[in-house]
């Protein structure tokens, strides 16, 4: 279904015009404000109903609006009247029988796609608003946003557990191990406690070298009080009775203290505490060292875990990434080479901001053909950013999918399209890739006409 002929009156800029379409492209050229707009708003407003026209959709002074649209099998008629879009009319009949639909808004949106889909506009969405485009024509076997969810939920595991992983590693690396450590740990308390009787051992030595050095200073100190008691004798020799006895009391007790100390045996030789510490200092490092080995080890151990985790994520991935591929292997793209990607669309494996403006362009005419598959037309506003090898795309495009154009150009020499001055037709300009039928003579562009055959 095209548009074989459209009739506006009064809408915005325009005052009137009636034109025979062709198949294929259409561009309605003039300057600014001579109406192209309007005449590419008619078409719209004829079809999508009310919630696209503005308040005031009537042109300035007219009072009353007219759009028709020739489809081949129905004629859509659209009224205005000032007062906003409301005040009007839909007429929706046949060409068969002049019957008219009852519904005639819901008639029109049951075959109607987005008539005002620009490929252009397509252009400058962004990444993430493309692919939901994409995602709205092309039908999966498979839910794609559950798919990605899982995919993202998966990805963002992965990546966390490859950041523990990486920091689990820079800490067993942290752990410092001497390469000559014993596999066992040395038994501390053995050597405290070996520490400790030695201590106790050496203190009790100590303390009887301690008592026999006062037995012998006690020793000596007799042996000098009987050298000064027998000097006394020779001058005290009238005490020399008592004092006789008193030495001979003291005599008797030397005497009994050397016998004593005969019987001493020696002492054993000191314990070599010092080197006992030492060795229990050096198994404290052999022991920290041995702990740190373990520590280390931990960290291996986790940072494996984490390892076999990322292996079983990347391959949950990948076949995640297998039956995205397969489902959309078999889905039917506009365009063969169309892919989704994350949260993009791809072509031919690069994003699509990435290639061409010739393949963006055929991309996106494509996506806009998908989404009208009964009313074949399509609207570019600004035509006028389509350069010759663009243009020629498009027309080839529209001839081989069999759809209608129609483009808005900003161009003042009255030789491109539908030329509109002041809200009329004043020149009609041959189109890329015409039918033979729309070879007709053109109009004289020094007379405006209300009328034309494009």
């Amino acid at each position: 279904m095209r548009i074989t002929r459209l009739v506006a009156e009064n809408i915005k800029r325009l005052k009137a015009i009636d034109l025979n379409p062709n198949d294929h492209i259409n561009r309605i050229s003039g300057g600014n404000g001579s109406g192209k707009t309007s005449a590419l708003d008619s078409i719209e407003w004829a079809l999508t109903g009310t919630s696209t026209v503005p308040k005031q959709p009537v042109r300035k002074g007219a009072g009353r609006a007219l759009i028709q649209l020739d489809l081949g099998d129905i004629i859509v008629t659209r009224r205005f009247t000032e007062g906003g879009p409301r005040n009007g009319s839909l007429i929706v009949e046949s060409k068969s029988d002049r019957s008219t639909f009852k519904s005639p808004q819901d008639m029109l949106d049951k075959f109607m796609g987005k008539i005002s889909f620009d490929p252009l506009e397509f252009l400058r969405m962004k990444p993430e608003q493309q692919s939901m485009v994409l995602r709205s024509l092309v039908k999966l076997e498979i839910d794609l946003d559950e798919l990605d969810k899982a995919y993202q939920a998966d990805y963002l595991r992965r990546r966390e557990a490859k950041k523990e992983k990486l920091a689990v590693e820079t800490r067993r690396d942290a752990v410092y191990v001497a390469p000559d450590l014993p596999k066992d740990k040395v038994d501390e308390a053995v050597l405290v406690q070996q520490l400790t009787e030695a201590s106790s051992f050496n203190a009790n030595i100590e303390r009887l070298q301690r008592e026999r050095d006062d037995y012998n200073e006690n020793i000596a100190i007799l042996a000098r009080d009987i050298d000064d008691q027998r000097a006394k004798i020779a001058e005290l020799r009238a005490e020399a009775d008592r004092l006789e006895e008193e030495a001979d009391g003291w005599f008797e007790t030397h005497e009994k203290n050397v016998r004593e100390r005969q019987k001493w045996k020696p002492l054993p030789e000191l314990r070599d505490a010092a080197a006992l510490a030492e060795e229990i200092t050096k198994a404290r490092t052999v022991n920290q060292g041995i702990d740190r080995r373990a520590m280390r080890d931990g960290y291996q151990n986790e940072a494996d875990v984490l390892s076999v985790e990322i292996d079983n994520l990347s391959e949950a991935l990948d076949d995640r990434e297998r039956v995205k591929a397969e489902a959309m292997a078999k889905a039917e793209f506009p365009v063969q080479g169309l892919a989704f990607g994350e949260d993009e669309v791809i072509y031919n494996g690069f994003p699509f901001g990435q290639i061409s403006n010739a393949e963006q362009i055929r991309c996106s005419v494509a996506i806009g053909m998908a989404s009208n598959p009964e009313l074949r037309v399509m609207r570019i506003k600004d035509g006028s950013l389509l350069d010759e090898d663009a243009m020629k795309v498009l027309a080839e495009m529209a001839e081989a999918h069999d759809f209608q154009v129609f483009l808005e150009c900003v161009d003042t020499s009255g030789k491109v399209g539908v030329y509109l001055e002041d809200g009329e037709v004043t020149a009609i300009n041959p189109e890329p890739l015409n039918d033979a039928k729309k070879e007709e003579k053109k109009p004289s562009a020094s007379k405006k006409r209300t009328k034309v055959q494009a």
